[in-house]
């Protein structure tokens, strides 16, 4: 106690700073209280109009939590000139909206992969042809989803879900029509992608009903998997590098990145495709969360000027 040893991992440290492979660490840094933490902030260049407005926030968000906001607004570690504590604050506020939206765009797409893996893998491949490596091309990856289904099913027991007690009881197994009520979006898509084509038509068929070919339906739901993680931990989204990216269709080829703007594009063609008569009312919900937040530049997302057209 007292001194600034931290075993970093699970080798054993033999000296202060020192493990086994003999690297040395920086010593840590001491907790800042609240008011010293906006003090530093102001010592970099950030005005602060309203300081126990600003207590208030940093005590509900955490300091580094904020950190992420405030990069567009930093230079060689200062804040840019008149950089207020609102700049930063309403920049958290745009972001804890947009996830909100984009949390909920990304719902009926989960439900609707989900059913429709259940209908035509059961359809076309058996009642249990989940659990059967001889569909999929990887076994190994089969495996690797094998074992996140079996933690998904034992949890569902241990909550009491209907349709895993029922089910198991009964038959002793979950049939895919009630596997997937309790698989994680992740495993859906697990699964999925790894459908092996020479097997069977299941992949196709569903991204038939899509509108896209598998590849890409591939594509999108492991990227709007990492996307709803994102949303569903209340990470930042908001200038976010994107470390697993969406294949666009060639008419949206003009505005790939590596950003977020293609998530809002993927979303678009899915519900152009599932519910058309959606995509207006929830467009126009965007555009009022953007605007209620119109100091908020939009191009670290690499939003285009006429990204309402593009996505109209």
């Amino acid at each position: 106690m007292g001194h600034n040893c931290v075993n970093s991992t699970p080798h054993a440290t033999h000296e202060c700073g020192a493990n086994q492979a003999g690297s040395f660490f920086t010593p840590m840094k001491p907790p800042l209280s609240f008011s010293d933490q906006l003090n530093l902030m102001s010592t970099r260049g950030l005005t602060i109009d309203d300081r126990e407005l600003a207590l208030k926030r940093l005590s509900e968000t955490n300091f580094y939590r904020l950190r992420g906001y405030w990069l567009t607004y930093e230079r060689d570690g200062r804040f840019i000139p008149n950089t207020t504590f609102d700049s930063i604050w309403n920049t958290y506020a745009l972001d804890c909206a947009l996830r909100r939206w984009v949390w909920d765009a990304i719902a009926p797409i989960e439900i609707k992969a989900r059913a429709l893996f259940a209908y035509h893998m059961a359809m076309e491949c058996g009642p249990l042809a989940h659990e059967d490596n001889r569909y999929f091309r990887s076994a190994r990856a089969h495996s690797h989803s094998m074992e996140s289904l079996i933690r998904e099913r034992n949890r569902a027991l241990r909550d009491g879900a209907p349709c895993a007690v029922h089910n198991v009881e009964k038959y002793g197994d979950l049939p895919i029509w009630a596997a997937v009520e309790i698989m994680s979006m992740g495993t859906v898509s697990q699964l999925y992608g790894n459908l092996d084509p020479a097997k069977s038509g299941v992949a196709k068929s569903i991204a038939g009903e899509f509108g896209v070919k598998p590849f890409i339906l591939r594509s999108w739901l492991r990227h709007l998997t990492y996307i709803r993680n994102i949303c569903g931990h209340h990470s930042r989204l908001y200038n976010r590098v994107m470390t697993t990216r969406a294949n666009l269709l060639k008419k949206d080829s003009g505005y790939d990145s590596d950003k977020e703007f293609p998530t809002f594009l993927v979303l678009k063609r899915i519900y152009d495709r599932s519910w058309p008569e959606r995509w207006p009312s929830m467009l126009d919900g965007l555009e009022a969360l953007i605007s209620a937040h119109e100091s908020v530049s939009l191009n670290p997302m690499r939003f285009p000027l006429e990204w309402r057209e593009v996505l109209g």
